[in-house]
């Protein structure tokens, strides 16, 4: 009988807390920057070119910088229960990233002269799709929660300087997830997540270690502000 009560009482709980909200829905734009450290594992190189190469390569790690993303889109967002939303994003996205890599300029851009070229910078032009699943702690005027979103990123054009090698191919670069907490105001949301996974698919425009998908994760941190242009 105790645990029968126990039980009542934890299913009255939980459906306070998720108690029916009825529909609401929302349309948004939105917008942000990710940043993380780059992936500065370059001992593959050791195997693939002369060891002046793999010294060079290392040298220049000295001046690395994080990886930095641009991204801008719209999204949809469906109340399901008061204390639960659904939500998916379609953004553009750009990905700059300046480790200095060999590039395979013959194999993969089609770019006569010479073989060997360093990448100083490169510039990846995604689209991303980003479902998303939303906690709401505080919900009101104000809100407050836990937010899980998952992306996928398809990359249309890939661009290396300063040698201006340019290769339009649609090929799915790779998987995140994030876990994160967001925090809204009226028609305002800001959102904060950190990478907890990630599944990179090999890039074939720079040297790479052969692995077709590579589970390693750096760091990295998201933030984006969206506002919703329509309700209903």
């Amino acid at each position: 009988m105790k645990r029968l009560m126990m039980s009542l009482m934890c299913l009255t709980f939980l459906f306070s807390f998720f108690m029916v909200y009825g529909q609401n829905n929302s349309l948004k734009i939105n917008a942000g920057n990710a940043r993380g450290r780059a992936d500065q594992r370059i001992d593959f190189l050791k195997k693939l070119y002369i060891f002046q190469v793999y010294q060079d390569a290392e040298y220049s790690l000295r001046k690395n910088t994080p990886d930095d993303e641009y991204f801008i889109g719209i999204g949809y967002n469906k109340q399901l229960i008061k204390r639960l939303s659904l939500g998916v994003d379609l953004n553009y996205s750009c990905l700059i990233q300046d480790l200095r890599l060999p590039v395979n300029k013959l194999g993969y851009f089609n770019s006569l002269g010479d073989v060997f070229a360093w990448r100083d910078i490169s510039k990846y032009h995604l689209i991303q799709v980003i479902p998303s699943i939303r906690v709401h702690i505080i919900s009101n005027k104000f809100r407050l929660g836990a937010d899980f979103s998952s992306l996928g990123n398809v990359s249309f054009l890939k661009h290396i300087e300063p040698y201006n090698l340019k290769a339009s191919r649609i090929e799915y670069f790779s998987t995140e997830l994030y876990p994160g907490i967001f925090m809204g105001y009226n028609r305002f949301n800001l959102n904060i997540g950190v990478r907890a996974w990630h599944w990179k698919y090999r890039d074939d425009a720079i040297a790479n270690n052969g692995l077709k998908v590579d589970p390693y994760n750096p760091f990295k941190m998201r933030l984006s502000l969206s506002y919703d242009i329509y309700k209903w």
